[in-house]
């Protein structure tokens, strides 16, 4: 980076907005653990709706060639957290504190997934947010519903751990 160049986005330092924006358009790198899951994301709007591509792997797939529960609940977990967070403003996060999760068709490792999210209620202590993983032919896999606790944050001290 040169003496010119505007520092890279952080967590809590911009809104959460930008920070989620920064993730879509490649300007930050995508957090490991999405990475991991395969989850990239789409896009980002004014009022939070998130939506993500899935890339599942073998590794996530149980003994009949079926996504895992525990692989959909993450994936959920990810789009749901970054809906949240997008609507915080500077010094802010908002770390899920329940969630709930329904699984109402399986899909196969080898297909692609849509991840969206968004919220449906934001207050000054509680963010809730829904979320809904289909196939790439619009077929309903899971949907779910959690809810985030506002909580103001130490970017500095934070700057590891608030992204969760």
């Amino acid at each position: 980076m040169s003496q010119q160049d505007p520092p890279l986005p952080a967590f809590g330092v911009v809104s959460g907005l930008e920070y989620q924006r920064a993730i879509a358009d490649g300007v930050i790198p995508t957090q490991p653990f999405q990475t991991l899951l395969g989850f990239r994301l789409r896009s980002v709007d004014d009022d939070g709706v998130v939506v993500g591509d899935a890339f599942p792997r073998p590794e996530f797939a149980n003994s009949a060639g079926r996504l895992h529960g525990g692989y959909l609940s993450a994936l959920m977990d990810c789009a749901t957290a970054t809906a949240a967070h997008s609507r915080q403003p500077v010094g802010a996060g908002a770390p899920h504190i329940h969630a709930s999760y329904r699984f109402l068709s399986s899909a196969d490792h080898r297909a692609a997934l849509v991840v969206t999210a968004r919220p449906t209620h934001v207050g000054r202590s509680v963010v809730h947010a829904a979320v809904e993983i289909r196939t790439r032919a619009g077929k309903l896999i899971a949907s779910g519903e959690t809810v985030h606790k506002v909580r103001r944050i130490d970017a500095h001290r934070d700057a590891g751990t608030a992204a969760r």
